[in-house]
Parts: structure tokens; C-alpha cells; sequence
């Protein structure tokens, strides 16, 4: 995707953006409506005497690196809550048992910097077949078997967990987990136990899982449910030598962030501000290896593009980066936005296109169908009203 990166001025503030030149209008918009709160929707920009519109096409504007934008619009002021937030822990038994019956979940209480566990498990319980899978998971616990006690107790707490009329302390669970993988049974200095890693702790659960939760064809449900599929081009850099195309297999994408970088302006340039451009970074890179054709190690560019897209679509914030100064890892602290509805057609390969695209053409052509016949719905309601009232008059004027 070509970018290039501009500057936009808004009221006193001014912001260095990243503007997608392959994206619609409505993506830059919704940067620029997560930087100042101005929605899309009252947002006018302008470059110069051209003004932005959703149906501009931003490759036609011939903007120049660094260039200076205007946005006009007033941001959103949030409203207090028109009626007084009620918690859980407020409502009467009969209320309780209403939040049940529509499915909303209780939560699980924090055992001691157990959140990273807490989250993993809602994830994959955000799942409904996989959560009816490890239901239907044979066997019982053994001390020879620990990854078998592990989903054991994984389908135990699940149970609790559709029933459950209050948070649940999983005791039972952590205990498995620290049984088989001891590095989440780390201590501090002061004995308690230490904080951990949440996309870790995911990754170790789904590994067991995958292992003992099977389909009734007998295949990995972790597989099933949330396996990616990529073709990946491999292209050396320094010479002419052919690509090649190797297949990988995933169960997430790995979404890089970036941080912005002080400019000579005073401004912060750059950064990762959308999931999009995350996923976009995460699929490019780069690695070195021995060139048959150089004799030599080179740099090779490495695209992937998703030639199987999952059920169940995990995308992981990668958040820490190693600073060669203090010789630790550190975090970056930067927001991410993400849309509701994430569209995954452009890191696809043309044959994974191919469906989506004939399902949007088959989902269009419906919603058309069904606007027509609103139209000609309200439009022989109107003939009908229009009618009744000629008949009135002509009665009236007999």
C-alpha cells in the first residue's frame, strides 16, 4: 500500500498522519476522527483550494510529502447518561437470572495478577463451538496426562461459567495451568506471584486444546475454528533471482505497532493509529539468508497474503519492542483503533477474494431487491392514501 505522510491542522492543534493513498476517504476520516473526536461526518478537509471528499480519490490530489491539511468540525462532547448506570452487584436475584438466561457471562475474579488468564479464557469462551467442543471432551484426569487434566478442568470451568450467579474464582483451572506450564507460577521478590503474559498464557492453552478437542471427524477444532492459512512470496532484494512461494499456517496475525518518532517540527510523526495498518505491517518483512545465486548472505523481502481466512480471527497487538540502550524490553504505550466490522478482502489472495467478492455482489443485489420493494411498498401505500382522499372529496361534493 503507498502512503505518504501529511500534516493536519485542527483549531490550535496540529497532527502528522499517515494517509493510506489506496484507501477511501472514509479510512482517513476515521484517523482523524480518533485524534480530535471530530466525527466523519462533520468533518471538511481541505489541501489547498481542493476540498476532500468521500469520493475523492486521494492518489488524484498529488499531495506532497509532508504537506499541511485543514479540518474543520467540532469534536463530540460526551453526554452524561440519561438514566444512572445499574452494576451487577446492585441487581435483585430475578434480575440476575434474566442476565443468565440472555447469555451474559459472569466474570472470573483475579487470583493474583491473574488477569492475563482471566482474558485468554474469555477470548476462546467468546467462541460458541469451541466452548460446545470442549464440552463434548472424552476422558478423566491422570497424573501421566497433564495436558488432559488441563482441558479437563477447561471444560469444567466453562460449565460453571453458563450457570454461574456470581464471579467465579477458578482455582481449579489456575491450578492445572500452573502445573503445566510452571513459568506462570513465578514468584516476586515480595512472594506474590508474578505478572504474566496474556498472549502467552492464549497460545499454551490453544496448543493443549489443539491437541486433546477434536471435531467429530476427528480433526483439531483449535485447527478448525481458528486456523489461518498464508501464501508467503519470498524475493531476494539484492539480485534477480526468481521468487519463491511457501505455504504457513497460523492461528493468529501478528499485528505490529509503531510508535510515533519526534520530528524537527516538534511534532510526532508517524505511528500505528488503525488495526488495518497493523495487520498491513505484520504481513510485510523482511529476513536474511544465503542467496544460492550471490553466494552470500542477502536480505530477502517477505509478503504473505491469507489464503484461508478462520471462523474465529485472532489478531495480536505486538506491543513491545527491545531497547538497545537499557537492554530490556519496553512497551509501547499507543492507541489502536479498530472498526466494528473488520474488512479482511485486501490481505487475501485472489482466490480467497473470489468468494467474498461473490458473496458481497449476491449480498448487494438482496439489499437492492429489498429497497425496491420498500419503494413499491410506500409508493402503493401513498396511490392508496391518494385515492381515498379523491373519493372523500367526490363524496363530500355530491
Amino acid at each position: 500500500m503507498s502512503k505518504i505522510t501529511v500534516k493536519v491542522k485542527w483549531v490550535k492543534e496540529k497532527y502528522t498522519v499517515d494517509m493510506m493513498l489506496d484507501e477511501p476517504v472514509e479510512v482517513f476520516k476515521t484517523q482523524l476522527f480518533a485524534l480530535t473526536g471530530v466525527p466523519p461526518e462533520r468533518q471538511k478537509i481541505t489541501a489547498g483550494i481542493k476540498q476532500i471528499t468521500d469520493q475523492t480519490d486521494l492518489k488524484t490530489l498529488g499531495l506532497k510529502e509532508g504537506q499541511l491539511l485543514m479540518l474543520i468540525g467540532t469534536a463530540d462532547v460526551l453526554a452524561a447518561p440519561v438514566e444512572k448506570p445499574v452494576f451487577v452487584e446492585d441487581l435483585a436475584p430475578e434480575e440476575m437470572h434474566g442476565l443468565i438466561s440472555a447469555g451474559v457471562p459472569m466474570g472470573l475474579e483475579n487470583l493474583g495478577n491473574t488477569c492475563y488468564m482471566n482474558s485468554s479464557l474469555q477470548i476462546i469462551n467468546n467462541a460458541p463451538e469451541l466452548v460446545d467442543a470442549v464440552a463434548a471432551a472424552a476422558g478423566t484426569r491422570t497424573q501421566f496426562d497433564m495436558h488432559q487434566n488441563l482441558t479437563l478442568a477447561t471444560k469444567d470451568l466453562f460449565k460453571t461459567m453458563k450457570t454461574a450467579t456470581e464471579p467465579i474464582a477458578p482455582h481449579s483451572f489456575l491450578a492445572q495451568l500452573r502445573a503445566v506450564y510452571p513459568q506462570f507460577d513465578q514468584r516476586g521478590e515480595g512472594g506474590g506471584h508474578m505478572q504474566q503474559d496474556a498472549e502467552e498464557c492464549l497460545t499454551q492453552l490453544l496448543n493443549v486444546l489443539s491437541q486433546k478437542v477434536k471435531t467429530p471427524d476427528g480433526k483439531s477444532a483449535i485447527e478448525e475454528l481458528f486456523g489461518i492459512e498464508l501464501e508467503v512470496e519470498v524475493k531476494c532484494a539484492e539480485g534477480d533471482e526468481p521468487p519463491t512461494v511457501e505455504k504457513e499456517k497460523s492461528l493468529k496475525l501478528t499485528c505490529h505497532i509503531e510508535g510515533a518518532v519526534p520530528a524537527g517540527d516538534g511534532t510526532n510523526k508517524g505511528g500505528t493509529d488503525l488495526l488495518t495498518q497493523s495487520i498491513a505491517k505484520g504481513l510485510e518483512g523482511q529476513l536474511e539468508k544465503t542467496s544460492q545465486t550471490l553466494g552470500r548472505p542477502a536480505i530477502y523481502n517477505k509478503t504473505s497474503r491469507i489464503s484461508k481466512l478462520p471462523k474465529f480471527l485472532l489478531a495480536q497487538f505486538v506491543r513491545f519492542f527491545w531497547k538497545a540502550d537499557t537492554q530490556k524490553k519496553a512497551k509501547i504505550l499507543r492507541p489502536v483503533k479498530f472498526p466494528i466490522t473488520l474488512d479482511m478482502k485486501d490481505y487475501c489472495t485472489p482466490s480467497c477474494q473470489e468468494p467474498i467478492n461473490k458473496y458481497r455482489e449476491k449480498e448487494l443485489k438482496r439489499q437492492e431487491e429489498a429497497k425496491a420493494a420498500e419503494r413499491a411498498k410506500k409508493m402503493g401505500t401513498d396511490t392508496a392514501k391518494e385515492e381515498k382522499k379523491e373519493g372523500e372529496a367526490a363524496a363530500a361534493g355530491t
